[in-house]
């Protein structure tokens, strides 16, 4: 049974927050320009959306955050097989929710195309505030680079990380 959280769910987020923010509209902007990246982005539809929060020595080992901050990586599955994965940081002052609840707000995109999800995404950007929205389009940002390389290479650029070793060092997952 999936997990519904209202659209006007909002948390304080923390503008403190500071991650990257990679220029997605950019990246989308180049991958429209060919046919088949306008086509890719049209037929492309978002298959599974993953959360893994790290325990404390995996989050040590990769020197993500510091100790109060929540660290994990978010993975966006497509139904073309490019995956987009992004590793995050998130201040606990930031949650006012437990992760899974946090996390609930990205379902909503499972099954959309990218070019749906995007936009949505854009959408609440209000309500989710901007520590999600960057982690979100960090995810997106990577997933276009993939289906870029996929393009260029004509190749199955599938996912090379190891399941088994992120399970053994998860304290949480979610996924949907």
């Amino acid at each position: 049974m999936p997990i519904t959280i209202p659209d006007n769910v909002t948390k304080d987020e923390s503008i403190e927050y500071h991650q990257e923010i990679h220029p997605l509209r950019t990246a989308l902007l180049n991958l429209k320009n060919s046919a088949i990246g306008l086509k890719t982005l049209q037929q492309c539809r978002i298959t599974r959306i993953e959360c893994f929060r790290f325990d404390s020595e995996f989050t040590e080992k990769l020197q993500l955050g510091d100790e109060t901050d929540i660290c994990g990586l978010i993975v966006i599955s497509t139904s073309t097989g490019a995956v987009g994965i992004r590793e995050f940081a998130v201040p606990c002052k930031s949650l006012n929710c437990d992760l899974t609840t946090w996390v609930a707000t990205f379902q909503r995109m499972k099954g959309l195309t990218l070019m749906e999800s995007m936009n949505y995404a854009q959408l609440k950007q209000e309500a989710w505030g901007p520590v999600r929205l960057e982690l979100i389009e960090s995810a997106f940002m990577d997933l276009l680079r993939e289906i870029e390389l996929t393009l260029k290479d004509n190749k199955d650029q599938r996912c090379l990380w190891d399941r088994a070793y992120l399970f053994e060092h998860t304290q949480a997952y979610i996924s949907f």
